[in-house]
C-alpha cells in the first residue's frame, strides 16, 4: 500500500500535475484505517510506501505512520517493508536519521546534471534545487548505498536520458529509474526525440557495463530479462488495483499512485478507507487491467511490452482502457530496439558482468520459481 501523506511541496516542478499544492495532509484517522487495511492483506511482506507531495514535509504524520505500522506488524507477526520517495531537498539531519533508523527503501528525484535538473525542478523562488539535492544525496549515499534515483523524462529533456544515467552513476547510485512523463504531449516530433533519447540511455547503460560499473535501469533491464525468460514462464502483471493500491490524503483508494492526481474525486478511485473497496469498481478495473486487446494479442513482443499498464494508459488518455494508444506502442518498440541492440553488443563482446546478470542470475531465479512458484 502507498500512502500519499500530502500534496504540499517546497518545489514547483514544471511537469508536476499538482498545481494547487494543497496543505491539507492526510489525517491520522485515514492513516490508521489505511494501515489496518494493508495488514489485513494475505501477502508475505506488507509494503508501506510514503509519498506526496513531499512526505518529509509531514514529519509528525510520517513518524506516527511508521510507529503504527510497526505495532501492527508486531501484533500480527508480519514482515514489513517501508518505502519512501522524496525530492531530496530535506534529506538531512534528523530526517535522514529517521530514514536510516527505520531502514526505508529510499528513492530520490534527480533529473541528471545541473542544467537538466534545474530546468524543471525549482523552488518557489525559481532557484534551482540541484546543488542542494546532490549535496544531500552524496552524504546519504555514504550511509545508505542502496538509494535509488528517479529521473523524469518528458518531450523536452528525453534527449538527456543518457546524461542523467551517467550522472547518477558518477555519484555511486546503483539503481536508476527513468520515469517517462506519459502525461505529456508525445506528438510525432516528440516520439522521434524519444527514440533517440532512449538510444542514448541504452548507450550509457552499456558503457557502464563496459566500465565495470553496471547500474540497474529497470526500463532497459526488464526488456532484456523478459526476452531471455520467455517463453519458459509467463511473467505476472503488477498488482495494481489488488492486492496493491494507493490511498490519497482524503482517504480515497486508487489502483495506483499514478492515478491519484489532485485527489479531488475526479480520478479513478475504487473505494475509500471508511467504507472499503467497492467490489464492482474493483472488478471493472481489474477486468480491464488484466485483459489483452485484440491489437496486442498477436504481437511477437507482447510478452515484454507494457501495453497492459493501466496507469500509463490513464496518464496518456485520461481514462481507464484496455487498448493502448498508438504512441505507447511506438515508445515500447523504441525501448525494445535500444535494449536489444546494446544487449547484442555486450553479448558479442563477451562482457562478463552482463552475462552473469542476465544469463546466470536471471535463469537461476527462473529455476527457483519453478521449484517454488510462490516466490517465497
Amino acid at each position: 500500500m502507498e500512502l500519499f501523506l500530502n500534496h504540499a511541496c517546497n518545489l514547483r516542478c514544471t511537469y508536476c500535475y499538482n498545481h494547487s499544492h494543497s496543505v491539507n495532509p492526510m489525517s491520522t484517522e485515514v492513516m490508521d484505517r489505511a494501515l489496518q487495511m494493508a495488514f489485513a492483506q494475505p501477502v508475505d511482506i506488507v509494503n508501506i510506501g510514503f509519498f506526496g507531495g513531499e512526505p518529509l514535509l509531514s514529519p509528525d504524520l510520517l513518524s506516527d505512520g511508521v510507529a503504527q505500522a510497526r505495532k501492527l506488524a508486531s501484533a500480527g507477526r508480519r514482515r514489513m517493508r517501508l518505502i519512501m520517495t522524496t525530492n531530496g531537498t530535506l534529506l538531512d539531519g534528523p530526517r535522514l536519521d529517521f530514514i536510516l533508523k527505520n531502514r526505508f527503501r529510499l528513492a530520490v528525484s534527480l533529473d541528471g546534471p545541473e542544467h537538466v535538473h534545474d530546468a524543471h525542478r525549482v523552488f518557489t523562488s525559481g532557484r534551482g534545487s540541484h546543488s542542494l539535492v546532490v549535496a544531500n544525496l552524496k552524504h546519504a549515499l555514504t550511509l545508505k548505498p542502496d538509494i535509488s534515483v528517479i529521473s523524469v523524462s518528458g518531450p523536452d529533456n528525453i534527449r538527456h536520458a543518457g546524461a542523467a544515467l551517467r550522472f547518477s552513476a558518477s555519484l555511486g547510485v546503483l539503481r536508476h529509474h527513468p520515469a517517462i512523463d506519459y502525461g505529456a504531449c508525445w506528438d510525432k516530433n516528440a516520439l522521434i526525440r524519444f527514440a533517440r533519447g532512449i538510444q542514448g540511455l541504452a548507450d550509457a547503460w552499456a558503457d557502464l557495463y563496459r566500465a565495470g560499473q553496471p547500474v540497474s535501469v529497470p526500463l532497459i533491464d526488464s526488456k532484456i530479462a523478459r526476452n531471455i525468460i520467455h517463453p519458459q514462464v509467463s511473467l505476472p502483471r503488477c498488482g495494481c488495483g489488488g492486492p496493491e493500491w494507493t490511498v490519497g490524503p482524503s482517504g480515497r483508494i486508487y489502483p495506483c499512485d499514478r492515478m491519484v492526481g489532485p485527489d479531488d474525486g475526479s480520478g479513478p478511485f475504487i473505494g475509500d478507507v471508511f467504507s472499503g473497496i467497492d467490489p464492482l469498481l474493483q472488478r471493472e478495473f481489474l477486468a480491464c487491467h488484466h485483459s489483452t486487446p485484440d491489437c496486442c494479442a498477436g504481437c511477437a513482443d507482447a510478452h515484454r511490452c507494457s501495453f497492459w499498464g493501466s496507469c500509463i494508459k490513464f496518464n496518456m488518455t485520461g481514462r481507464i482502457t484496455s487498448t493502448p494508444p498508438p504512441e505507447l506502442c511506438r515508445m515500447e518498440r523504441a525501448i525494445m530496439r535500444a535494449a536489444d541492440r546494446v544487449a547484442g553488443e555486450l553479448w558479442t563482446e563477451g562482457n562478463r558482468e552482463f552475462i552473469r546478470r542476465f544469463y546466470e542470475d536471471e535463469r537461476a531465479r527462473l529455476a527457483m520459481s519453478r521449484c517454488n512458484p510462490s516466490g517465497a
